[in-house]
């Protein structure tokens, strides 16, 4: 059999489509958003091995690192592939570069969070919750890929954000975790916060969502409202989400091609939709995502 004709493993097969596409300087096309999250998703789905994210109690083996520090180098390589893949002359910048100057960073020991003081607060505050199902998100994926955003969304928005780094199951249990919400609700009315929004990603939003009735607003971001009912008896109890009649006003924003969190019940909230995945959008609506997020806090002043 010649070198020709030698099956090719759909790996190589990918790498070439890839080469037969990309061409130095940029794609001149201006190719639809939907296909630009295709392009972009594909060559990061064929670079970079995806780890197991499996929370210990369905099965996976408990260790959070793996999958962390697969998030936290994900925003350098969206970044990477849009600029091979979307062409030189689009703006490829992710929001915590292009937000974040200015910010003021303090930690937060008594709640166990960090606090983003923009340089010209309006007097809001929100408090911030990183996703990971439950069980990670802390550590690598809070610093580099969560963290930045928060900051971004601070500073365009003039809103204090007090980010918690939670307890995680299943080590704690939801109790435990909505235990140092309150604890950081009580911080931002002791420092005279004129509102407090709750904002949460993923399984965050749903921490936001359960404890609804200690904020003035709030936020959520491709929200996993179905993951509180996926959580352990032991590890839940009788915590749950509310319904979408007993938020506060709300914006909900939905993830068009997400594969991780069903479309949740939104009732009569601001619903704002993006072309993403999940954890993968370009670089352009991944700046849309937190403008919004940061236009909305700044209605809340």
């Amino acid at each position: 059999m010649t070198a020709d004709n030698t099956e090719k493993t759909p790996e190589e097969l990918q790498e070439e489509k890839f080469r037969a596409e990309f061409q130095v300087g940029g794609v001149d096309r201006e190719m639809p958003a939907e296909e630009q999250l295709e392009q972009l998703y594909s060559y990061i789905d064929a670079h970079y091995e995806l780890p197991d994210f499996t929370p210990p109690w369905k099965g996976g083996d408990g260790d959070p690192d793996p999958a962390d520090n697969y998030i936290a180098r994900l925003p350098d390589r969206t970044t990477h592939a849009a600029m091979l893949m979307l062409g030189s002359g689009l703006d490829h910048s992710m929001p915590g570069v292009v937000w974040a100057e200015g910010i003021e960073v303090s930690e937060v020991p008594e709640v166990g969070g960090r606090l983003f003081t923009p340089s010209e607060p309006t007097g809001a505050w929100a408090i911030s919750f990183h996703s990971g199902g439950w069980w990670r998100g802390s550590g690598n994926a809070l610093e580099m890929s969560w963290r930045p955003e928060v900051a971004a969304a601070a500073q365009r928005s003039g809103t204090v954000i007090l980010d918690l780094d939670y307890p995680l199951a299943p080590q704690s249990t939801v109790a435990e975790m909505n235990a140092l919400v309150r604890q950081a609700v009580g911080y931002a009315k002791h420092h005279n916060a004129c509102s407090i929004t709750g904002w949460g990603y993923s399984s965050g939003a749903a921490l936001a969502a359960m404890n609804a009735s200690l904020f003035d607003a709030l936020v959520l971001t491709f929200p996993d409202l179905g993951s509180v009912a996926g959580l352990p008896d032991e590890i839940r109890a009788d915590q749950s989400v509310p319904a979408p009649e007993n938020w506060p006003p709300t914006l909900v924003q939905v993830a068009l091609q997400d594969e991780i969190a069903t479309r949740p019940e939104t009732g009569d909230h601001e619903v704002r939709e993006y072309v993403s995945r999940h954890r993968v959008s370009t670089p352009e609506v991944a700046r849309q995502k937190i403008a919004d997020v940061a236009d909305f806090l700044r209605a809340r002043s």
